[in-house]
């Protein structure tokens, strides 16, 4: 019951990132985001990443992501983050 057949034109790279983008979307419904609220992520993994993205279409005015990972943070400001935080440098909560 929990198995999905793909389209024939949706390639498998394509298809592994359906979970992974549906965990980031239910997160920012459940988080009741409005129109040009500030989001911080903590972790610019694949799904931080793509949570960065759902925050963005979603209309978050301020995106925080804070990575320890120098090519994730150059990542995550490629992909829309207004700002990016490296917690071993800087007190991230503050």
């Amino acid at each position: 019951e929990n198995v999905f057949v793909l389209p024939d034109h949706m390639s498998l790279e394509l298809g592994a990132l359906v979970e992974p983008t549906a965990v980031a979307v239910h997160a920012v419904r459940q988080s009741q985001l409005k129109l040009g609220d500030t989001a911080a992520i903590f972790g610019a993994g694949p799904i931080g990443l793509l949570l960065l993205q759902a925050v963005k279409a979603a209309g978050a005015g301020r995106i925080i992501v804070v990575e320890v990972s120098d090519e994730r943070r150059a990542k995550a400001m490629e992909l829309g983050a207004t700002h990016v935080i490296n917690p071993v440098e800087t007190d991230a909560v503050q």
